[in-house]
């Protein structure tokens, strides 16, 4: 692992040992990281690989696909106070790149009020695989930690002006789950007990909304960013997108 390039981008980070670990911190993390990291550098990744089977597959499955070919290693990191896995992944160029995992959602943990909009294949992430999961350079290009994901309409979106309220989705209902590179947000649309997904870009006026499938959309946003010679992905208009 690189530490010196990960703290370019993380704050004070610490690989730490299984054996560092205090009965305090194992109390912290999940069991499956416990047994995922008791193994040599092959075991570390054949136990992740597995659990991103039962609970990213499903509904990423490029995601997964693209994970299984270029995931080297994984190792436990700690940030001021916060745990996490590190990735590392070797691109098709041969540079590593680094994507961070949080500790999946426990029943104790504080959630925010979007969480009991999440649709099941949202909820099973974030709670049996991480609570966030992204490339650490500009913490893009995947699902948003629960305590980032903010209102849309708490940002200014000039691409609006001009525009009647009907031309585009409620901002007020539009939660951020998702960065992009380029200025854009994949967001869970709330309406009632029902949520859609809808995409904000900060460049572009809005266009006709169309349905999409929500984890085909993120799965290729995700996939995208392992490709290192790629721009960031610029994520368009508000669009409507179906979420199952």
């Amino acid at each position: 692992m690189d530490m010196a390039h990960v703290a370019r981008f993380v704050a004070a980070p610490e690989l730490i040992a299984l054996d560092d670990l205090t009965m305090q911190d194992r109390r912290h993390l999940p069991e499956h990281w416990l047994h995922a990291l008791a193994g040599d550098r092959a075991s570390r990744v054949a136990e992740v690989l597995k659990r991103w089977n039962h609970f990213g597959r499903p509904n990423m499955s490029d995601t997964y696909t693209t994970i299984t070919a270029c995931l080297v290693d994984v190792a436990l990191l700690r940030s001021q106070g916060e745990w996490f896995l590190l990735y590392r992944m070797t691109a098709a160029d041969g540079d590593d790149m680094y994507y961070l995992g949080g500790r999946p959602v426990t029943e104790n943990d504080d959630v925010p009020a979007v969480w009991h909009h999440f649709p099941a294949s949202l909820t099973q992430f974030y709670a049996r695989l991480h609570n966030g999961w992204y490339y650490i350079a500009g913490r893009t290009v995947g699902p948003l930690p629960l305590r980032e994901m903010f209102r849309i309409d708490v940002v200014e979106w000039g691409i609006l002006d001009g525009l009647s309220p009907d031309e585009y989705p409620d901002p007020s209902r539009c939660v951020a789950t998702f960065r992009s590179g380029g200025g854009g947000y994949l967001c869970l649309y709330i309406d009632g007990d029902a949520a859609r997904g809808v995409v904000w870009s900060s460049d572009e006026p809005p266009v006709p909304r169309r349905l999409l499938h929500l984890p085909r959309h993120l799965d290729q946003r995700r996939t995208l960013r392992v490709e290192p010679h790629l721009s960031p992905t610029n994520l368009g208009a508000p669009i409507s997108v179906t979420i199952e």
